[in-house]
């Protein structure tokens, strides 16, 4: 990963998902919300967090290991075991997040049942391959969008049937569900073919940065777009 890409691909997703949840915090100040909207503001600060926790293999690389040399041949080296567990953290929520504004009992008994499933499955992938450290697991992006997208698909034929259509607009959730759904359709492809692909196939690797880019520009813009629009109106989602 030479110091361009860093500049033209990190910085702009960090960048982007920084104004996100400042939007986010802006929305919660001019909005009585509700408990998983809060919930939704503190996620995307943990995942700024996490972001430049996840810097660290760049700095060390930049800087010839003079700092966090540390991790140099070690298991460590890259941030892989990081995003593994963010990545089944991120599932769980956004399929809680969206399971929280269903109305179907027995679905929401489905979906609990099925998160909990989803979360040994996910992590006990992690300790019994060797992809914790050396790649995205594929398991946990395949099955967390399965799942995420049942739910979300779930959540539109609820919200069919609801008035909330006459008000589209200020609903916080509907831009949300698009900024997600768009976001894991796009990226999960990249993450499965990532297992058959080295770092020397160059096309593979441009087309795997240009889709993380434009995946979390569009992500998060759509989550600034959302909450500032929807921080125009008294009533919360």
């Amino acid at each position: 990963m030479g110091f361009t890409y860093f500049l033209q691909n990190v910085i702009p997703i960090q960048l982007t998902e920084l104004v996100a949840a400042i939007a986010g915090t802006y929305y919660l100040g001019k909005i009585p919300p509700l408990r998983s909207t809060k919930y939704l503001v503190y996620f995307l600060w943990l995942t700024i967090i996490v972001e430049l926790i996840c810097s660290y293999p760049a700095i060390a690389y930049f800087s010839e290991y003079k700092y966090f040399g540390f991790v140099e041949d070690t298991p460590y080296e890259d941030n892989y075991w990081i995003y593994n567990v963010y990545i089944i953290i991120s599932y769980l929520f956004y399929i809680y997040y969206f399971r929280s504004f269903l109305k179907n009992k027995i679905l929401k008994s489905f979906l609990l049942y099925t998160m909990i499933l989803y979360a040994i499955v996910a992590v006990v992938y992690l300790f019994v391959s060797d992809i914790y450290f050396n790649g995205i697991s594929a398991v946990a992006s395949i099955a967390g969008t399965l799942i995420l997208t049942f739910v979300i698909i779930a959540f539109y034929f609820e919200l069919l049937k609801s008035d909330v259509l006459l008000k589209l607009k200020h609903f916080l959730p509907l831009y949300i569900s698009v900024g997600v759904l768009v976001f894991h359709l796009c990226l999960t492809p990249i993450d499965i073919f990532s297992e058959y692909y080295d770092d020397k196939n160059t096309f593979y690797n441009e087309l795997k940065a240009n889709v993380y880019l434009y995946s979390n520009i569009f992500l998060y813009s759509t989550f600034t777009i959302g909450f500032l629009i929807c921080s125009r109106r008294k009533t919360s989602y």
